[in-house]
């Protein structure tokens, strides 16, 4: 590791000199700088409250059973072992852009900046080293090492910040077309995309996922006293330790790490997958709040949900018997008047949805009305089949002869009989809605209790997975600001911050919703 650093330090007081002694100024990064900032600052509340949620979670008795508090225990266990490499990462990514602004401010080769800037990114790369999530702590020394060599030896000095950079964005391969060959630009050189990227990242959780089992199960196998000789240990340092007492498989260690560094990832990529890993952590735990909080509520939920329902079927039949009632009393009305034939037949039609709206509602209903007309004889007329007939597109004509048939003394005295019965059935109905709607005003408030406990928990977990998602793009926006940092000291052009800037406040209106309303 002592090795490790000091090639990061020479390869930073390289990246200074080259700077310095090409003449080229130093862009104004400040913006950069603030907006970076306030980037890590979002991220940072975003993992310490998923953290917090975790915790009260794990300790809610009243939510959750033994089993299931053990399980977010474990789960608060695992998010903190990410989580602190992760806010040590973001820290130290805050002081390598201090320090590059620093430097950019002083307009002159002062050996203090030039130092805090050689040594913030070596200790950037040191705490990206110890992310044990997606890059399961992956020893970036490899990859370090061979940047360094490359830079030793590079003559052009834009070369040698691209170099530089690769510790922070990461490397770059050759774009392929679908055959396998390179593809050129207008000047038939290759054209250089990101490597760390697309079906990399899953090769890369792949062999992570990989690493991490091997490390679980070999300290499943220790004994306290090597378990506590292991705790002040680097993961990087903990892994060798695994493997010279044979409770890693040390060829296949290094075939993994050696498959995850093949990707050329840099310290903002390694971030980015840790961030990911929380928000994973994150899901989990929302789904088995959210399940033990609904199956805790179970009773108090359905019952309501029951009464409800039953209650808005009885209103409904209610209106529908109001409806009916209507209907006859304006059909009446027109009759009595000399309302024209058109609308008296409409109305009758209108009548006929209404009653087959209520025979669905209440079977019984229906089988006391029918069993009434057809006590009623020459009466009722052509009532009962007015009211069976089953009405199509292709039989209205059937059916508005059965409307004639009906006549005008048939038709009140048939419908006398059904407001008698719908009468007696909405005096009962109405006495059922009055004991319902006191039964729901009792339980109401348990009931709005339970709903805000899921509420609260539901928009808690939505707003900190939405916020970590955001933190990553957000990291990608970074990187790219970065890359443009290179193209400023390269070209000598303003360096421009706007896609960073933006999912910058993204993460804040996601964090403070009510101030960007």
């Amino acid at each position: 590791m002592r090795l490790v650093r000091s090639r990061l330090k020479l390869i930073s007081i390289l990246v200074i000199t080259a700077i310095l002694s090409a003449g080229c100024a130093v862009p104004d990064i400040s913006e950069f700088a603030k907006q970076s900032a306030e980037m890590t600052r979002g991220i940072r509340t975003g993992v310490k409250d998923t953290e917090s949620v975790i915790k009260s979670a794990s300790e809610r008795s009243d939510l959750f059973s033994d089993k299931v508090r053990g399980q977010l225990r474990q789960n608060l266990k695992d998010y903190r072992t990410g989580m602190k490499p992760t806010l040590e990462s973001l820290d130290a990514l805050d002081a390598y852009l201090e320090a590059l602004n620093a430097l950019a401010q002083a307009n002159k080769k002062s050996a203090e900046n030039s130092k805090a800037v050689v040594d913030s990114v070596g200790n950037l790369v040191t705490a990206v080293s110890g992310l044990t999530f997606a890059s399961t702590a992956v020893n970036v020394a490899t990859g370090i090492l061979t940047v360094a060599e490359q830079f030793r030896t590079a003559k052009s000095f834009k070369k040698r910040v691209n170099l530089a950079a690769e510790i922070v964005e990461g490397g770059l391969k050759e774009k392929l077309d679908a055959e396998g060959r390179p593809i050129l630009d207008e000047k038939g050189k290759p054209i250089l995309v990101k490597a760390c990227v697309g079906k990399a990242e899953d090769s890369i959780t792949k062999s992570s996922h990989e690493i991490k089992e091997l490390v679980a199960n070999a300290l499943a196998g220790l004994t306290a006293d090597q378990l506590k000789g292991l705790e002040p240990l680097s993961p990087a340092e903990r892994r060798a330790q695994l493997v010279a007492l044979g409770k890693i498989d040390g060829p296949k260690l290094v075939k993994l790490e050696s498959d995850i560094g093949s990707f050329k990832c840099g310290a903002i990529d390694l971030i980015k997958f840790n961030v990911r890993d929380l928000k994973e952590i994150n899901l989990s735990v929302s789904g088995t709040m959210l399940s033990n909080a609904r199956e805790k509520n179970r009773t108090i939920l359905g019952f309501y949900e029951s009464i409800e329902a039953t209650d808005r079927r009885i209103q409904h039949e209610l209106e529908t018997i109001l409806n009916y009632k209507t209907l006859v009393a304006l059909i009446r009305e027109l009759e009595a008047t000399g309302g024209s034939p058109q609308n008296i037949q409409d109305a009758k039609i209108s009548l006929k949805h209404h009653a087959d709206d209520l025979f669905v509602s209440d079977g019984q209903l229906k089988n006391d009305i029918f069993k009434m007309l057809g006590g009623c004889g020459a009466d009722c007329g052509q009532l009962q089949r007015f009211l069976e007939f089953e009405l199509c597109e292709t039989c209205e004509q059937n059916f508005i002869s059965i409307i004639k048939s009906i006549t005008k003394a048939q038709f009140d005295h048939g419908n006398g009989n059904i407001e008698e019965i719908l009468e007696q059935r909405a005096a009962v109905l109405h006495d059922q809605n009055t004991k319902y709607l006191e039964e729901l005003k009792r339980i109401t408030p348990a009931h709005s209790v339970a709903i805000a406990e899921l509420k609260s928990i539901g928009d808690k977990q939505d707003q900190l997975d939405k916020l970590l998602d955001t933190s990553v793009s957000a990291l990608d926006a970074w990187a790219k600001s970065h890359a443009n940092l290179r193209v400023a000291v390269n070209t000598r052009k303003p360096l421009t911050v706007g896609q960073l800037a933006s999912k910058v406040r993204e993460i804040w209106s996601i964090i403070n919703p009510a101030a960007t309303d």
